[in-house]
């Protein structure tokens, strides 16, 4: 059985939740210092899970082997902080709404390049299917909390 779309699927739910707790903590904390608190815990879990399942492992050397894996911590720490200062600006829908739209955006634009070594071309039925997300995310924005 493929888990790629329920792994998808599995990722979206935890986005938005993990928006909803991120935006109250940012309420309250400075968005940074929130962010980070997340990521601490998402590391302890991390490790918790690496030092029970031996046969994942962890190995340093990887760090060696494909440095730029950080940058993905470095992406994740800062795109928590964004959603935790716009969830306080435009409301939780409305921040899925537009970083749903970004990433489909830049998900196009990095796959049209092949910048990930894996070129895969766009079509007018995905470009028709962006348009129409694009368009949803605008009007959800306008009708939301930042349009009141």
């Amino acid at each position: 059985m493929n888990l790629a779309l329920p792994a998808a699927l599995f990722a979206g739910c935890l986005i938005a939740v993990q928006s909803a707790i991120i935006g109250a903590a940012g309420e309250r904390l400075h968005p940074l210092v929130a962010s980070t608190w997340v990521h601490v815990g998402g590391l302890a879990l991390g490790v918790l899970i690496l030092s029970v399942s031996p046969r994942l492992g962890f190995q340093v050397a990887v760090v060696r082997e494909v440095p730029w894996v950080l940058l993905g911590g470095v992406a994740g720490l800062l795109l928590v902080t964004g959603i935790a200062v716009a969830v306080a600006g435009l409301g939780l829908a409305s921040t899925l709404a537009v970083v749903t739209g970004v990433q489909l955006l830049v998900g196009f634009t990095l796959e049209a390049s092949g910048i990930l070594g894996r070129t895969i071309p766009l079509d007018p039925v995905r470009l028709i299917g962006a348009a129409l997300l694009v368009a949803g995310a605008y009007l959800v924005v306008s009708r939301g909390a930042a349009a009141t």
